[in-house]
């Protein structure tokens, strides 16, 4: 199955590319998905995202299918055949 993964911001400067077509095996989750992202890219993705299921700041945020996985069941959210999971650094202001 296939689920279309779109990069914001600074992670669409890392990967050089606005969004992928992932292949990816059937009720896998968004951690799994991070993880063949991050073998996909290499370091600098790797850098980039950090550990956002393990650090108390993450580095970066989840979407999926326009919904924030912290409203879903976080990192064990799992993806259907044409989800879009957006991946974007946290927005802060002031």
């Amino acid at each position: 199955m296939k689920v279309l993964v779109k990069f914001l911001a600074s992670i669409r400067h890392v990967t050089e590319e606005p969004e992928i077509l992932f292949k990816i095996h059937p009720r896998e989750t968004v951690e799994v998905l991070l993880r063949a992202l991050k073998h996909h890219y290499g370091e600098g993705f790797r850098e980039a995202v950090g550990r956002p299921f393990e650090d108390e700041s993450p580095k970066i945020r989840f979407l999926v299918n326009g919904r924030d996985i912290d409203f879903l069941k976080g990192s064990e959210t799992e993806l259907e055949d044409g989800d879009v999971v957006v991946l974007f650094p946290p927005i802060a202001g002031g």
